[in-house]
């Protein structure tokens, strides 16, 4: 199956072969940027040698030559015009986050973080080639996580886009490692697995599992930039950053930035900037300024009454329920309110399950700098002092550090790592829990010494399956802020008796993942 390609990428590439002026190195430098040129052109040399795998392009050009090159590019006749520049975009920032993060991490070759980065978009344009009306929903799916698009794809084509990579993905065999264990981890019906059977770091296996994290993290990466509203893009990109390479939250805007001017001066490489730029004003346009937690019940709103006031007198709150209920979005609106007194001062999270203890107390408390080797760095309790800090998941911190936590706030000082004077902070603290922390500190699983010094007011945020009056009113501002076009009377009357039957089991997640594929269905239908 012949894969598409950029059509604006091949005309600056064939334009930079034909200048005697021009250093080949320049087109072995771009041609990563076309994910389509970029994948054909690999699996075309590793056909042709029975030497070791050709794993990056300068390898290939050194082994075809310039002629080689030339001819490989004109070969290509399956085009993508300016309607598939958002894809482009996409692919072009999910390949500099992975290259940017792996510079730090040092896990592989560049142009093999790279290749991780934009495996998605690979398979994405195989299910161009396969059914062309995927043109219609691509712009759509670029909006929701991997497993979602294996979801909606699986549903309107029967395949999806990991199905199509397993298929032509047959070399370099790290990359195929790769989208095995990509298969491993997200099933058909678009599930992610908890891959708990990490590979050692000694065994073959363990350079693909990072490669997939980079993948994972990458494309949440480009959602965050060109999405800024989806904020569970936002939130992912945070954890997942945490979670595998240990980057700290306040060191993530900072990458962000990096990646958007590696973004930037690719596209005044292939002289698109006019294109680049439609898409990055379209995403500042695209934050959602009017952040708030809505809810129809009435039981719900009166414990909300009690937050809010909690909230006016800048005590510590603890909201806890099941995953995805909306306990970072009400933590985020009660920040946000008017009266909140703290509403200009520094708002950080910190992700208390992705990071061990040691990691944890760097990132909160900050490092002096040539203690044990480690950098100097600020810490939470610095850089949100006189504003809020987010503790998620406060129960997965280790009850010891649980108890030094209850000293070090009580006292309102702490240390930096390897500093010997107290830094004084003012800090309060939202904290979230799928569990109840009171009832956990009863049964000796939470420090009962840090809710003492604490003192949080909780709310409870039931399931939505236990609040149906707000499942069709949560709905339609999805429809509304992610503009789904779903407004058609009879399939709106079908949603409704959906919304009073099924069982929600993810909550937001499910609610979200089924108006998405049903504004696909609708886009390939209309």
């Amino acid at each position: 199956m012949s894969i598409p390609v950029f059509e604006h990428t091949v005309i600056s590439l064939h334009s930079i072969i034909e200048n005697e002026n021009e250093p080949l190195q320049k087109v072995s430098r771009l041609i990563k940027y076309d994910p389509g040129l970029y994948f054909s052109l690999l699996q075309n040399v590793n056909a042709l040698t029975t030497r070791a795998e050709i794993t990056s392009i300068s390898q290939a050009i050194s082994l075809i030559g310039a002629e080689g090159l030339e001819n490989h590019i004109l070969q290509q006749d399956h085009f993508l015009d300016e309607e598939y520049m958002l894809l482009w975009c996409y692919s072009v920032l999910a390949g500099e986050a992975a290259s940017i993060i792996n510079e730090s991490a040092n896990i592989a070759e560049d142009e093999e973080a790279f290749f991780a980065g934009i495996m998605p978009c690979i398979g994405i344009l195989f299910m161009y080639a396969r059914h062309p009306k995927h043109k219609k929903i691509c712009d759509l799916l670029l909006r929701v996580p991997i497993e979602h698009k294996i979801f909606i794809e699986e549903r309107l084509f029967k395949t999806n886009l990991l199905e199509q990579l397993d298929k032509h993905v047959t070399a370099p065999k790290v990359y195929r490692d790769t989208v095995s264990l990509m298969t491993t981890i997200f099933t058909r019906d678009g599930q992610r697995k908890d891959y708990s059977d990490h590979p050692s770091k000694f065994s073959v296996a363990y350079k693909s599992y990072q490669l997939f994290q980079l993948m994972d993290v990458s494309e949440s990466a480009a959602r965050a930039i060109l999405f800024p509203a989806v904020v569970e893009a936002q939130e992912k990109f945070r954890e997942m950053s945490k979670r595998y390479f240990k980057i700290p939250e306040n060191e993530v805007e900072e990458l962000l930035a990096d990646i958007v001017e590696r973004f930037e001066y690719v596209c005044k490489e292939f002289k698109v900037e006019d294109l680049s730029e439609k898409f990055m004003v379209s995403a500042e346009d695209y934050h959602f300024h009017g952040i708030s937690f809505l809810t129809k019940s009435e039981p719900l709103k009166n414990s909300l009454e009690k937050i809010y006031a909690a909230n006016q007198e800048e005590k510590n709150i603890f909201i806890y329920g099941e995953t995805s209920v909306g306990k970072r979005l009400l933590a985020v609106a009660l920040h946000r309110r008017p009266d909140n007194p703290r509403k200009t001062k520094p708002f950080l999270s910190i992700y208390c399950g992705t990071l061990d203890s040691e990691i944890l107390e760097l990132e909160l408390f900050g490092a002096k700098g040539g203690f044990l080797g480690k950098e100097k760095h600020k810490g939470a309790l610095e850089l949100a002092n006189g504003g809020t800090i987010l503790l998620k998941d406060i129960d997965k911190i280790p009850l010891s550090l649980q108890d030094k936590l209850a000293e070090i706030f009580c006292r309102d000082e702490f240390y930096k790592i390897g500093e010997t004077h107290p830094a004084f902070f003012d800090v309060r603290f939202f904290i979230t829990s799928k569990k109840n922390i009171f009832e956990e500190a009863k049964e000796g699983r939470f420090s009962e010494r840090l809710l003492r010094v604490l003192k949080p007011v909780s709310i409870y945020i039931p399931p939505l399956r236990e609040r149906r009056e707000d499942i069709e009113f949560i709905g339609n501002n999805v429809i509304e802020k992610y503009n789904l076009n779903l407004t058609d009377k009879a399939l709106l009357i079908g949603l409704k008796e959906y919304y009073e039957t099924y069982t929600f089991q993810n909550n937001l997640k499910d609610l979200k993942r089924l108006l998405f594929y049903l504004s696909a269905k609708h886009c390939l239908e209309s």
